[in-house]
């Protein structure tokens, strides 16, 4: 069962802000519903935070305490270790209930059969962490926690992620860049769907930001699709080798791997556009009509070398042939065939 919350709320106890969290992030977002239940479970199991599929928001006690004591000592100046542990545990709530978020009449149950799949997790995973860090000083400022811990705008969290944020960031900004759209509105795009819906809509606007819709036939389409799903599902899911590594070398290797995927992506749409632009065919000519011998003049003997006669050097330096030897004086009895010699390296260098 999902539940649709509107509005947001200045929160004055970690009660009240637990309660309005989930229609601020549902405000922030623009999403259509939130899939909480309205249950929070505080767990001592190492859980630091969970968007459990029966809509139940689990918070380890690394989130809670943190909170608890925030309000404690509501509007006093406090540490900057605190105002950090604060923040912290403020952007692993919004991180949860973004997995809460989908489009109207969008089912958990789907939503849990798409993410089991090649790359969901790291792409859901990954758009909800970017889009919270994006969206966690307006989250703090609708529950009024700017009043609660004064400074905590001044103080930054590292986030969580390393090996998944980067390649969303990276293949986002791409999309709005193909299909000139504003800065952060594919990661917003994405972060209103379920794991259901996020791969159909980035594959749709990566393939309408090309000519291929006007190009293509729905078959042809369907191919292509599927082609581009397979390279990005491949790279997603590839991620997860670099989850538990340190956050700066993770890092690295997502933007690496993003930028390998961006690549194959471009080459799979220009080899897809390519095959459907028409090439220029050969142009065949006429074959050419035979001249009539009739009325055709008879050659001139002056353009042609006679065989009893040795050819001009004009015409053997053309050839690349060495210029004969001179031939004696008298007449031969019997006109001999043209002799062709040798060519020489001196000859060739003309």
């Amino acid at each position: 069962m999902t539940t649709t919350l509107v509005g947001s709320h200045p929160t004055t106890s970690l009660d009240d802000l637990l309660a309005h969290s989930a229609p601020a992030a549902v405000a922030l977002s623009g999403a259509d519903q939130s899939a909480w239940n309205g249950q929070i479970v505080e767990t001592t199991d190492g859980v630091v935070g969970l968007a459990h599929w029966d809509g139940t928001l689990y918070l380890g006690d690394s989130i809670l305490h943190p909170l608890r004591q925030m309000y404690e000592r509501a509007g006093q100046e406090q540490p900057v270790t605190d105002l950090i542990s604060y923040r912290e545990a403020l952007a692993t709530l919004l991180h949860e209930h973004a997995h809460f978020l989908g489009p109207a009449g969008a089912s958990q149950e789907a939503a849990r059969g798409a993410f089991i799949q090649p790359g969901s997790r790291q792409l859901e995973e990954g758009v909800a962490e970017a889009w919270a860090q994006d969206h966690l000083d307006e989250f703090i400022i609708r529950l009024g926690v700017d009043e609660v811990a004064p400074g905590i705008h001044d103080v930054q969290s590292t986030g969580y992620y390393p090996a998944f944020v980067p390649a969303v960031r990276i293949l986002t900004t791409d999309l709005e860049a193909r299909a000139d759209l504003r800065q952060g509105e594919v990661l917003n795009t994405l972060n209103r769907q379920t794991a259901e819906g996020q791969f159909p809509h980035l594959l749709t606007l990566l393939y309408n930001s090309t000519h291929l819709p006007d190009l293509e036939s729905p078959t042809q389409a369907t191919t292509t699709r599927t082609r581009l799903e397979s390279l990005l599902r491949e790279a997603l899911s590839h991620l997860d080798t670099y989850e538990l590594h340190p956050p700066g070398h993770a890092a690295a290797r997502s933007r690496a791997t993003t930028a390998t995927l961006l690549t194959h992506l471009q080459t799979e749409l220009t080899t897809a556009e390519s095959a459907q632009t028409p090439h220029p065919t050969a142009c065949t000519l006429p074959a050419p009509t035979p001249p009539s011998t009739a009325s055709q003049p008879p050659r001139s003997p002056s353009r042609l070398i006679p065989h009893q006669s040795t050819p001009h050097a004009f015409y053997t330096a053309l050839a690349g042939l060495t210029p004969p030897k001179p031939t004696p004086t008298s007449t031969p009895t019997s006109p001999s065939p043209p002799h062709r010699a040798s060519p020489t390296s001196q000859s060739l260098s003309r």
